[in-house]
């Protein structure tokens, strides 16, 4: 095994996200391309207070509430999973400390592995014995993943800093003295999945800051909301009477908006409160996806945060521990990643019905094909085709699957 191809940092430098309008260093600033994005967002806060006026209008009321009513189901309990599964997670603390005190390899390795299993299966039995919603259901599934994966990097990344401390104990080593309180509160904090002794951080938390990140989420949720009541729910609802060609051309405008809403409150602005809370300062949670021109290299650059996890722990783990191939660990990741977003789905909508696997192969033979179209015009027309059509298929497949 390769110590320092398994230890290598992922966070490295001070940097702030690509489309962080609140920072002023942030790289669309310097674009200059930075004007439509600026036409974006004055269009996304213009058209909540349009969209509530004509609701108004029509019918009385400025926002549609029985999608809201629904979210709120059994919030007091959902709400709660957050704390718990927070506080659950320090089990992973305890078993380094336990494992300093000389617990055993193997005891170790099954108290690991049954820890993280136990919160798919509490929150599995959650999901289905409360008749959660969607949301309810969604919040769940992204609270498991985010602990799961943070409780094994931060047991992995220890399990390979033990292993090079034991191997030579006179050369300087930040094990054992990293498995602090604060430590991994600040870990638990931090918006990275991969865990790291120390992370590169900023002087200062920025009260302005943070306070414009929270108007950005209340502004952008807002918007997401309405986009999901005023056009996606009401073609969803009349699923039984549309055509599947019908549905995808009334929802390919409005699911690619919802996509970009989802990728600014989740990228740039949630991340961001968290990082500004954590003081952390690699904040490239993703880079410029918008101009891949094939599958792998837009799976690469879309979500950062996963994919360090996926390739330092499920890639490199295969490929340097296990001595397997490099394309049987590529086949290993991508089907750890295609399990992770099947569960999600499959919770939601109460069945299994692998549309979304279906797509996630075929993007294997594509990945071989594109190749040859690799930082070209037309990968990047072939990216962005799939993409815009891809989403509302996607949507029309689970809708007819579940009404």
């Amino acid at each position: 095994m390769s110590n320092e191809k398994t230890r290598a940092l992922c966070y490295t430098k001070v940097q702030p996200s690509y489309f962080d309008i609140v920072d002023h260093n942030a790289g669309f600033y310097k674009s200059d391309m930075r004007g439509f994005y600026i036409m974006f967002t004055l269009i996304s806060s213009g058209y909540i207070g349009i969209s509530a006026f004509a609701k108004f209008t029509s019918s009385g009321v400025f926002v549609e509430d029985s999608f809201f009513r629904a979210m709120l189901v059994d919030f007091e309990f959902v709400i709660l999973i957050w704390p718990a599964f927070s506080l659950y997670c320090w089990l992973a603390f305890l078993l380094q400390l336990m494992i300093l005190r000389g617990f055993p390899t193997i005891m170790a390795s099954i108290f690991q592995h049954f820890t993280q299993t136990l919160m798919f299966i509490a929150t599995f039995y959650l999901v289905v014995t409360r008749g959660w919603g969607f949301s309810q259901t969604l919040f769940a599934c992204m609270l498991t993943l985010t602990h799961f994966m943070k409780m094994h990097s931060y047991t992995m990344v220890n399990r390979d800093l033990r292993e090079a401390y034991l191997a030579d104990k006179t050369a300087s080593h930040v094990y054992p003295t990293n498995i602090t309180v604060k430590n991994f509160w600040k870990f638990m904090i931090t918006p990275a999945i991969v865990y790291q002794p120390s992370y590169p951080q900023i002087p200062a938390f920025r009260t302005s800051y943070f306070i414009q990140k929270v108007i950005l989420v209340g502004v952008q949720l807002a918007m997401q909301y309405m986009i999901a009541t005023d056009h996606i729910l009401p073609v969803v609802k009349r699923s039984s009477e549309l055509s599947i060609g019908e549905m995808i051309s009334r929802l390919i405008v409005p699911v690619l908006i919802f996509y970009f809403m989802i990728f600014l409150i989740l990228f740039e602005q949630i991340l961001n409160l968290f990082g500004e809370l954590a003081l952390f300062g690699d904040r490239e949670f993703y880079s410029d996806w918008w101009n891949a021109s094939t599958y792998e290299e837009f799976n690469r650059k879309w979500n950062r945060p996963v994919h360090l996890f996926l390739h330092k722990h499920i890639y490199q783990e295969c490929r340097f521990r296990h001595k397997l191939s490099e394309q049987t660990s590529k086949f290993f990741t991508f089907a750890f990643s295609a399990v992770c977003h099947e569960m999600v789905l499959a919770l939601i909508c109460r069945n299994v019905k692998p549309y979304l696997l279906v797509l996630m192969i075929f993007q294997v033979p594509l990945i071989i094909f594109q190749r040859f179209i690799n930082k070209t015009l037309f990968g990047m027309y072939f990216v962005w085709s799939g993409m815009i059509i891809g989403l509302p298929l996607l949507l029309t497949l689970y809708t007819k699957a579940s009404y």
